[in-house]
């Protein structure tokens, strides 16, 4: 399964703001990658990255979040020389059209996003939630992830909660796996009894 998760290599300027809000507009989660900061010790990976300066490229080959992901550098051409771009990454040109050339970009690479309108669970909250819809018990559920039984129940009654407030009631674990699946939470295997490949 992609991770639906976009890293956007930060410069510090208003661009950045510009390009998360983007990001977040087509469908997926924008993570703020900033190579003048030491990084968070918990490694998070990204399925796409988004580059404007070329002199970044390097810092994301070695940076963990970024193993696997495809890059995109966004150029403005505004007061640059032509700029020597490795092969395999996508160039796109910060013009009018940028919107919807990162849009293909995101589609080709990381699928289709999850519904805009997608109840939202954190990480946590899916992580336990998957485990349990896909055939634990309350118990094993809590074995597996460390947690007492009663957190895993909070964790079903407040995403429960959060369906039935978005006008998707859930009352069982069949009716939340279907939800989390419509959500892009959760992916199936395919037919040919894989899941998905992702590159």
């Amino acid at each position: 399964m992609a991770v639906q998760t976009v890293g956007v290599v930060i410069e510090h300027d208003l661009s950045d703001r510009a390009l998360v809000e983007l990001v977040s507009r087509c469908g997926y989660r924008p993570v703020l990658l900033d190579f003048e900061q030491p990084s968070e010790s918990q490694v998070n990976p990204v399925g796409a990255v988004l580059v404007r300066d070329v002199t970044r490229l390097r810092a994301v080959a070695a940076d963990a979040r970024c193993v696997g992901a495809r890059i995109a550098v966004v150029l403005s051409h505004q007061g640059q020389r032509e700029v020597m771009v490795p092969r395999g990454v996508t160039v796109i040109p910060a013009t009018d059209d940028a919107p919807k050339h990162l849009r293909a970009f995101f589609t080709e690479v990381l699928g289709e996003p999850r519904p805009v309108d997608a109840v939202s669970l954190s990480p946590r909250e899916r992580e336990v939630l998957t485990t349990y819809v896909m055939g634990a018990t309350v118990e094993e559920v809590a074995r597996q992830h460390f947690l007492s039984t009663s957190t895993v129940r909070t964790h079903y009654r407040r995403a429960s909660n959060r369906y039935f407030s978005a006008g998707r009631p859930v009352t069982n674990k069949s009716h939340l796996l279907l939800q989390m699946v419509a959500d892009g939470w959760i992916e199936l295997p395919g037919r040919d009894g894989g899941a998905a490949a992702s590159n």
